[in-house]
């Protein structure tokens, strides 16, 4: 076993190490989980599908057992850990680890073992990755699921798994709805740079085959909720509520739906959970459209709260510690970033591709609401392009010695 390989399994040790010491010290009282009650939601949806009651939970502020709010591949995955929240933590953290893994194997598609190594360090020193792996939360299933899709989609040939897992995504986090269709069609100009026999082995084109995979793995979902609702809906009744939370006339920018108790006429019997969605992003367009300088001024606030370094919210940005960390941890990879981006003598296609999820998620969450949470996955494959900005000299650029599923 060479050198690079030792340090390989030997920071991959650490990753887990650390993700094991934080998870493993985190409360699994009620109190403790109430603090995001998401996590709540989503371990009673977990033992409600283990119980064979369906993926259905009570929601207190709407007084209604909700059966379209929240997506099955989480659930299913908490479920999985017989939802159980310091198994799903433990779970969590190496599945984490895993994406350490991965960060390093696609930085092998274009950087030295040396630098791809430094990539995957960026990954396993994240504080906010290791954070997450604490919560009964989507980031750290989602950013995995993100990460190794994207090494699948440079394989070539086996960037169709990458297109499933990808949209196996969408089942994790519903704003991810085009990142199939986005990253697939990247995926085909960094790979022609190296392979121009790509159309011979898979002469279907990409854009239809992602919106393909995309449409098979929403289908079961959207089918089960037209038999309950009898509506198609493929993704959740929560739209309207997002909607609603980032386009109304007391938005920031963040989060915050306490709107909710001022409109008692959304809660049941009133209003079923489609019915509210429906309302709820009615009154967002008509805001922005009625309003369009006020939704537009709210974007780099929006903004603002999904790039900046540290914590912008009231609970984690004034904890010293959780600023120290972002600033530790935020200022030298942004930094790295940039000149990977400018310095960095990877391909145009190659930096377009790493940083998509950056781009995408931004335009998305321009629209919605922002928050550091959201950003998070795109971090891992930023952590490519921080190593590029680090390289010293050519030889750092390693594109030929990159193995593929044909060597």
């Amino acid at each position: 076993m060479n050198r690079d390989r030792v340090l390989l399994l030997t920071l991959l040790g650490l990753a887990l190490g650390m993700r094991l010491g934080w998870v493993l010290a985190q409360p699994s009282n009620a109190e403790a989980l109430a603090r995001l009650p998401d996590q709540a939601g989503y371990l009673e949806l977990a033992q409600n599908l283990l119980n064979g009651k369906g993926l259905v939970y009570f929601e207190p502020r709407f007084n209604e057992n909700v059966r379209a709010m929240r997506l099955p591949g989480y659930p299913a995955f908490v479920a999985m850990c017989g939802a159980s929240p310091k198994v799903t933590r433990i779970a969590q953290a190496g599945i984490d680890t895993l994406t350490v893994l991965g960060v390093y194997l696609l930085a092998r598609r274009w950087l030295s073992e040396g630098r791809s190594l430094f990539a995957s360090a960026i990954v396993a020193l994240n504080p906010f990755l290791i954070y997450f792996c604490g919560l009964i939360l989507t980031e750290t299933l989602f950013t995995a699921l993100l990460v190794w899709g994207m090494v699948l989609l440079v394989r070539q040939r086996e960037f169709l798994w990458g297109g499933v897992v990808l949209a196996l995504a969408i089942l994790v986090r519903p704003s991810a709805m085009l990142m199939p269709l986005v990253l697939g069609m990247a995926s085909v100009l960094v790979n022609r740079e190296r392979d121009a026999a790509y159309k011979r082995w898979w002469p279907v084109p990409v854009g239809f085959t992602m919106l393909f995979l995309t449409f098979a793995v929403l289908l079961p979902w959207a089918y089960r909720n037209y038999t309950l609702f009898h509506q198609w809906i493929w993704t959740t009744t929560n739209d309207g509520l997002t909607a609603y939370d980032g386009l109304n006339p007391d938005a920031t920018g963040a989060s915050d739906q306490s709107f909710v108790q001022s409109m008692p006429w959304i809660r049941y019997p009133e209003m079923d959970e489609l019915a509210r969605s429906r309302y709820l992003s009615e009154l967002a367009w008509q805001f922005a459209r009625e309003h369009p300088k006020q939704a537009l001024l709210l974007i780099p606030e929006k903004l603002k709260r999904t790039w900046s370094p540290i914590p912008l919210s009231t609970e984690y940005g004034t904890n010293r510690l959780y600023v120290a960390a972002g600033l530790l941890y935020g200022v030298p990879l942004y930094l790295l970033v940039v000149l990977g981006l400018w310095k960095s003598r990877l391909s145009r296609t190659a930096k377009a591709f790493l940083a998509l999820p950056a781009v995408y998620f931004t335009l998305a969450h321009a629209v919605s609401v922002g928050s550091l949470r959201y950003r998070i996955p795109a971090e891992a494959p930023m952590a490519v392009l921080a190593a590029a900005g680090a390289m010293r000299n050519r030889s750092e650029v390693d594109m030929s010695s990159v193995p593929t599923s044909e060597s």
